[in-house]
């Protein structure tokens, strides 16, 4: 059973992002769709649209701050989450909790919002809105079958238990897909959304020809002064690295970066799952999101406390 299963006219998705809006409202058109700033909204207005109060809150503030990848996510929890960046949203999403008292809550975020005094500030903000019982779940999600590693905290008032299984390797992955750039044009193939071949230039084009497997050729700065590569060639035999929404990834035998759709394999989106909007924010959609298959293994934990 896939995700969407479990969304229906009564769902209601809030964003401040145009494209993920649009594309979510493509994918699950009967949802009533919400463009806005979670800072300024009254929990007032959300129970307006849902006709009554949500039985389920689904959060996913951002995380940007908190991430290794972040050269700024050594400073001290505290002050990303009472600063004045996107890591406040934390406590609007706990505000909107409190207020509308559901009767199962997710938080999605990166494992290490926990750290720098991260836990006690959860515990601590969710206890002003009279809350005392939270669970703190983390999930690797290719140890339940997700094509490409992640690690993700779940922050519930419910423990989960998802089941594990073993997750395909990148080749497996990517099976099925209709070739790219002179192999297309030798035989018709039906499309794919998605799946267009980027346009690199000629300098990028011979690094990528050099590039072995596990080896990238770009670096970025993270936490720590740690140097961390992007624009990484894909073991074809294991389980994918994590695939990010800044990030690139080489394909293991041809000399070209993956496409969104190819990303989306590797986050186990349905190949009719389309992505709208310019080609950097779909690689960004798919690399921030929660990969389908997890977010359908928790949506079978959410339903057995609500039914």
């Amino acid at each position: 059973m896939g995700f969407s299963e479990y969304v229906d006219e009564s769902h209601l998705a809030i964003d401040i992002d145009t494209w993920p809006l649009q594309t979510y409202r493509y994918n699950h058109p009967n949802v009533t769709i919400m463009q806005h700033d979670i800072a300024s909204i009254h929990s007032l207005e959300i129970e307006h649209l849902l006709g009554g109060l949500p039985d389920v809150i689904i959060a996913s503030p951002p995380c940007e701050e908190f991430s290794r990848a972040n050269p700024l996510s050594d400073l001290p929890a505290a002050e990303r989450i009472y600063g004045e960046g996107s890591a406040r949203l934390l406590l609007d999403t706990i505000r909107l909790i409190g207020d509308l008292e559901p009767k199962v809550f997710v938080i999605e975020n990166v494992a290490a919002l926990t750290a720098s005094g991260g836990h006690q500030i959860v515990l601590k903000e969710f206890d002003r809105v009279g809350i005392d019982d939270i669970k703190f779940n983390l999930i690797r999600a290719h140890q339940h079958g997700n094509p490409s590693q992640r690690l993700r905290l779940f922050i519930s008032n419910i423990e989960f238990n998802l089941p594990r299984n073993n997750a395909p390797c990148v080749m497996d992955a990517l099976v099925g897909l209709p070739p790219l750039g002179f192999e297309a044009l030798l035989d018709y193939y039906d499309p794919v959304p998605n799946h267009s071949l980027p346009i690199l230039s000629d300098d990028k084009i011979k690094k990528i020809q050099k590039v072995p497997w596990g080896k990238g050729i770009k670096h970025f700065k993270g936490s720590r002064n740690r140097t961390l590569p992007n624009w990484v060639r894909l073991y074809p035999d294991r389980v994918s690295t994590s695939i990010i929404g800044s990030g690139r990834y080489i394909h293991p035998y041809e000399d070209r970066i993956l496409t969104v759709r190819e990303h989306a394999r590797l986050m186990s989106y349905p190949d009719d799952y389309a992505f709208m909007g310019p080609l950097e924010s779909q690689y960004n959609q798919v690399g921030e999101s929660v990969p389908p298959l997890i977010a359908s293994l928790i949506a079978k934990e959410v339903v057995k406390h609500i039914e």
